[in-house]
């Protein structure tokens, strides 16, 4: 009888706290795509916009998900802000969400 593989995973960090932890490699990149996907499309977002925004393309990809997806949204974008892929800049007193400008041009 074969053994079942155990899922990939992918170490998130956390640049505030240096934290890291695991979470599963598929959901790890349906939601960096959609963070991706969503900063590219509507530009520098405060956080809660940001979770709208995956939500929508959940929607418009028909994606069932039955976790927290703020958790993972929070999760994911801590460990792209560590990896460099998205960095928060100030603006109008509020953080704001965007993707790095060398990430833009892909």
């Amino acid at each position: 009888m074969p053994t079942p593989t155990k899922p990939q995973k992918v170490e998130c960090l956390n640049p505030n706290t240096g934290g890291r932890m695991k979470i599963d490699k598929g959901i790890y990149d349906l939601f960096s795509k959609a963070i991706y996907h969503t900063l590219k499309k509507q530009g520098p977002l405060i956080y809660t916009q940001m979770v709208e925004g995956v939500y929508d393309c959940f929607e418009h990809q028909q994606t069932k998900f039955d976790g927290s997806i703020s958790w993972y949204v929070i999760t994911i974008k801590k460990d792209m802000e560590a990896r460099g892929t998205i960095e928060v800049i100030k603006g109008k007193g509020k953080s704001l969400n965007r993707l790095k400008k060398q990430q833009v041009d892909k």
